[in-house]
């Protein structure tokens, strides 16, 4: 299926609302719409028919079907809808933690930007859930989770995403926001920098169980590099902003887990400036000690 022939449903207490999505959507080329006020609508249309994704409105699922989320999964558990919850200001951490585990796929915020539209929809179709991917095996073997137990783990990847790319698509671009950082399950990842806007000059490829990005989570900059899949990649994505909520110790022990890497990358980084500079000073050394003839 083409991405602009994805099947769309919206649900929002308040029809403006639905119109102004509805209105997006079809802007950036969607047809296929339905909205419907009440989540019992939901339930009734998936029972006869099929939609890709779902854009919930946070506020009407909390005001009109408390644990709608974990219904529609369990309703939906072979086929699920890929859920994009619609938010008008933010929520706290722990209800954000509570919206990723019941199989929120991406989260956009009031009032939409299309390039962030577009993102989360392109989030939303690469979401596989863990149970289906077969990926819990693989990541288990992965150094990068060595320090947790496997209860901790299993806490750690219901707040995050698994996200499919494939060859030669972009990650993130040079110079975007950084909000996210990510963790190779399988696939190849190639980062680069353009040189004079023309040139892609490589500059490190990363195998299964790297991280990349993950400067975004610890200081807030924005992306110095591009990401991009060398090959069929499987990604876990964790949010920044479920990261800053660091109330409890899984959180807590990932940070340490980043500082660390980041630690180790900065000593390699120190390391080599010091060798190119002995070297450049063993260069002119010998140049100044070259007899002139």
């Amino acid at each position: 299926m083409s991405e602009k022939n994805l099947r769309i449903l919206i649900l929002h207490f308040d029809q403006k609302s639905i119109d102004a999505t509805k209105g997006t959507l079809q802007y950036l080329g969607y047809g296929s719409i339905m909205g419907v006020s009440l989540p019992t609508r939901v339930f009734n249309i998936l029972k006869t028919d099929k939609f890709d994704l779902l854009f919930a409105d946070y506020k009407t699922i909390n005001m009109y079907a408390e644990g709608f989320l974990e219904t529609l999964r369990e309703n939906h558990g072979q086929a699920p809808i890929k859920v994009i919850l619609l938010i008008d200001c933010e929520i706290a951490v722990q209800d954000l933690k509570k919206m990723y585990r019941e199989g929120v796929t991406a989260i956009i915020k009031y009032p939409f930007q299309l390039h962030e539209m577009e993102k989360a929809i392109e989030d939303s179709i690469r979401s596989v859930p863990l149970a289906v991917s077969k990926t819990i095996r693989k990541i288990r073997e992965l150094d990068f989770f060595s320090f947790l137990t496997d209860e901790e783990l299993i806490t750690l990847l219901k707040i995050s995403k698994c996200r499919n790319y494939k060859e030669n698509e972009i990650i993130f671009e040079d110079g975007q926001p950084g909000d996210r950082f990510y963790v190779i399950v399988d696939g190849i990842i190639v980062i680069s920098q353009l040189v004079n806007k023309k040139r892609e000059q490589v500059l490190a490829r990363l195998k299964r169980g790297s991280c990349f990005g993950e400067m975004s989570i610890l200081d807030g900059s924005p992306r110095t590099a591009r990401a991009k899949a060398y090959d069929d990649t499987v990604l876990l994505e964790f949010d920044k902003r479920i990261m800053e909520g660091y109330d409890d110790i899984v959180t807590l022990k990932l940070f340490k887990k980043l500082t660390h890497i980041f630690s180790r990358r900065l000593r390699g980084a120190n390391a080599k400036i010091k060798q190119m500079m002995a070297e450049q000073a063993k260069s002119t050394a010998q140049y100044k000690n070259t007899p002139v003839t």
